[in-house]
């Protein structure tokens, strides 16, 4: 299985939580991402970089209130962060936009860099 399908496979009605709930998807990207492409790619500014584990870390620890539901997506965001570290080089977070914010998720692979892709709404 290719690390495209893995991806797929993981983040398959899978929602990032905000104040509306998004679904990821998987972008291959023609170069190498930079505050500048993310700004092109998206269109929208500023563009600013997060920090990996602190950006899964809510998405990843279960809570006391949680659901079966819940405790399984936080299971699937633990795989899909393992994925991610394994298969991935250079990974970063970049945040394109203010209160609607496109997040890319990037990193390069053997053959080029790839984004996941979601909308994080600040309300």
């Amino acid at each position: 299985m290719t690390l495209l399908s893995q991806l797929n496979d993981a983040i398959a009605n899978l929602y990032w939580i905000s104040a509306s709930d998004e679904l990821w998807e998987v972008l291959p990207l023609d170069e190498e991402p930079t505050t500048e492409a993310i700004a092109k790619l998206s269109g929208k500014t500023p563009v600013k970089t997060k920090d990996f584990e602190t950006f899964f870390l809510n998405a990843t620890t279960e809570q006391d209130w949680h659901g079966e539901e819940d405790k399984a997506d936080v299971q699937r965001y633990k795989a899909l962060v393992k994925l991610l570290q394994e298969n991935l080089e250079a990974l970063t977070i970049y945040t394109a936009g203010e209160v609607e914010a496109d997040v890319f998720v990037t990193g390069r692979t053997e053959e080029g860099w790839i984004a996941l892709k979601t909308l994080l709404v600040e309300s």
